[in-house]
């Protein structure tokens, strides 16, 4: 059985995890992040999956409906979604991954599976997962962890692990101040099920699953081995790793291909008329969803359904999401624009110096701006480079038409 974890809510995203939980995070111009777990586990053959929910869940929850965009819409086993609700004795939110897990031992339980492969739904990656069940029961390990290398920033969010010569793991230092070592934790595990079910049902078991449940294991000697995969792994959990991920789709050779039959991402569709290019518009080193209207110049751009780009705009190296409605002889430069945000005549996004972010200066300095889902730009306006516009912000809340560099603008004016 498989269990996704996709209840958390990443807080370094900022407007773009207000409304949503990380896993539904648009990506790739017409994917969410989940997307690429849950095509794994078809082209894995896998298809008895319990999605546990809780931040933000409607998102989420729309877009994967009973499944069958990955031909999980199934009357033996399919796709589930499972989220906190009130029993007669047990009441609570999920506390953290391990309890998520806890309340819904019941559903472990009914299975009979013989191994439970425990999934991050915030990752972007392919992989076999039947290798990787092979490659457990082969070395008769009570839990398997995938192990991937360190990247070489924001290190400090990893959980690293350490191998004998023989691979198996001896010990995790999660997260930790001073990162040491070259490997980490893919968020991918596989347990036998007796072994994580007799673990769960110790009443003080805590909230976390590495902290709580694998070091423990570690601790008292079960055999935990690593499975390295050396192919594409993303997190997507900050501002700058979410853009980094999307515009390396646009390198010559991306590591990441969207384009291998053998290995495609399968995603719900919406009904949509093709992608129309006309007049003067002019698109380069591009992805531009279906929907898309383009009539202005789009150059190192992802364009999501439904954009619309109007005569003599420009987007440079920025992503556009759902209907967005960039007007006449507006200009977009390393912005990140939500659903619906509408830019105003000649307004421009991305300005001026790139002043760290006052209030979040660890998640905008990189010179970004963010644009929350509904806002508007107006007519003219400007908006500094590291700046967040919050979600539903209109024009006037904005107290005039320019917005400095590194600020945070709020629905009803409110600024940092």
């Amino acid at each position: 059985m498989t269990l996704i974890l996709a209840g958390g809510h990443s807080e370094r995203l900022h407007a773009l995890g207000r409304m949503r939980t990380a896993s539904a995070l648009p990506y790739g111009g017409k994917y969410r992040v989940i997307d690429f777990t849950l095509s794994n586990c078809t082209h894995s053959g896998l298809f008895r999956v319990a999605i546990l929910t809780q931040y933000a869940p409607l998102s989420l929850q729309g877009h994967i409906g009973i499944g069958k965009a990955w031909d999980m819409d199934r009357r033996d086993g399919g796709v589930r979604l499972l989220t906190p609700y009130v029993r007669q004795k047990e009441s609570a939110w999920y506390r953290g991954t391990a309890d998520a897990i806890i309340q819904n031992r019941n559903v472990i339980a009914d299975a009979q599976a013989r191994h439970i492969l425990v999934l991050s739904g915030d990752l972007i990656y392919k992989m076999d997962y039947d290798r990787l069940i092979q490659h457990h029961e082969a070395s008769g390990a009570a839990l398997t962890m995938v192990t991937v290398a360190a990247p070489s920033r924001e290190s400090e969010r990893f959980g690293y692990v350490t191998c004998d010569p023989d691979g198996r793991v001896v010990a995790i230092d999660e997260k930790p101040d001073a990162p040491a070592g070259e490997t980490i934790s893919a968020g991918v595990y596989i347990f036998r099920a007796r072994e994580l079910a007799g673990r769960l049902e110790d009443p003080a078991t805590g909230p976390d699953l590495v902290r709580d449940v694998i070091q423990p294991m570690l601790r008292e000697g079960e055999r935990v081995v690593a499975y390295p995969h050396d192919g594409y792994w993303r997190d997507v959990g900050t501002i700058d790793a979410y853009y980094e991920a999307s515009m390396e789709l646009l390198n010559p050779l991306p590591a990441l291909t969207l384009h291998d039959p053998d290995w495609l991402i399968y995603t719900p569709t919406e009904d949509r008329a093709p992608a129309l290019i006309e007049g003067d518009g002019d698109v380069v080193s591009s992805l531009v969803a279906h929907g898309a209207h383009i009539e202005g110049i789009v150059r190192r751009s992802l364009l999501f359904p439904g954009v619309h780009v109007a005569p003599g705009a420009v987007v440079e190296d920025s992503i556009v999401m759902h209907d967005a409605r960039i007007l006449p002889h507006a200009r977009l430069s390393r912005a990140i624009i939500d659903k619906n945000v509408r830019i105003g005549e000649h307004a421009v996004v991305g300005a001026g110096d790139a002043v760290p972010n006052r209030e979040f200066p660890d998640d905008l300095s990189s010179g970004l701006c963010v644009v929350g889902k509904d806002s508007e730009i107006p007519t003219r306006g400007t908006v500094g480079r590291n700046s967040l516009i919050e979600i539903g912000v209109l024009e006037s809340d904005l107290g005039g038409r320019d917005v400095p560099s590194g600020v945070v603008v709020r629905a009803k004016g409110i600024r940092a």
